[in-house]
């Protein structure tokens, strides 16, 4: 991939390029790549945004912390980029621009990793992107899952909808199911990038067996780096939030 000019004039960094889809731009999957993280040691990040956070404070002596933040998903009527500031208030990015047919989650951040807010709700800290999506609380489909249908995203092919080839759908909220126990093996291992074992550790970690996490490789991941593990779990598990308290285990045996 080409690198940026801002990027490749630099000095004194060494400059790694990565390209691809998502989960490509997360940083753990990045420092899993060029140098995984072992017990005891300590990675500092910071974004690009961040960056221009701080040359902005030590050029000018103020604190601008105004980000270019991209407004989508299936609900928005016109998506778009817009400038806003850490913390913004949404009610006027939302108004006239969003459906009024149907129920809406709105979202600060994506749909993998993003947060639920209200449509006056406020930009979080981290995020550069907004997403609308529906909420899909209106919607009651006969026999559920088990019936046959042609218009619906499946990961494992549950649906002939996979005949059709390549297509976009619009996927709502809804989580399709309860949670249940984890029995189908190697649907985190499709989606993980990283050479560990996403199924074991995530065991282990509801085990609290910490000289398994440990071996493992949990000090290589975060949360984020499981999104789409719990995007195609069949057993509807929390897998994040299982993971950010793995990680808070850690901390608080370390400490």
């Amino acid at each position: 991939k080409q690198k940026s000019a801002a990027v490749v004039q630099a000095k004194n960094v060494t400059v790694t390029a990565f390209d691809g889809p998502h989960p490509a731009g997360n940083v753990g999957v990045q420092i899993n790549h060029i140098s995984p993280v072992v017990k005891g040691e300590t990675v500092w990040t910071i974004s690009a945004e961040a960056v221009l956070f701080i040359g902005r404070l030590m050029n000018t002596g103020r604190v601008d912390m105004t980000r270019t933040v991209a407004v989508t998903g299936s609900e928005v009527l016109k998506p778009a980029y817009c400038k806003l500031k850490v913390g913004a208030l949404l009610t006027n990015v939302f108004k006239g621009n969003v459906t009024t047919d149907k129920d809406l989650r709105y979202i600060s951040g994506n749909v993998l990793t993003g947060k639920k807010v209200s449509p006056n709700g406020f930009l979080g800290s981290f995020d550069s992107q907004l997403t609308v999506i529906p909420e899909g609380d209106e919607i009651h489909e006969m026999l559920g899952w088990i019936m046959p249908r042609f218009n619906q995203f499946s990961v494992n092919r549950s649906y002939f909808s996979w005949l059709m080839g390549k297509k976009e759908y619009v996927i709502d909220a809804r989580i399709k199911g309860g949670e249940r126990h984890m029995i189908m093996s190697n649907e985190y291992d499709r989606v993980f990038p990283m050479d560990i074992f996403p199924e074991y550790l995530v065991k282990a970690i509801i085990a609290g067996d910490i000289d398994r996490m440990e071996a493992l490789g949990i000090y290589e991941v975060a949360p984020e780096d499981f999104a789409l593990c719990e995007f195609v779990c069949s057993s509807k598990v929390e897998v994040q939030r299982i993971v950010r308290a793995g990680l808070d285990m850690l901390r608080a045996e370390m400490a």
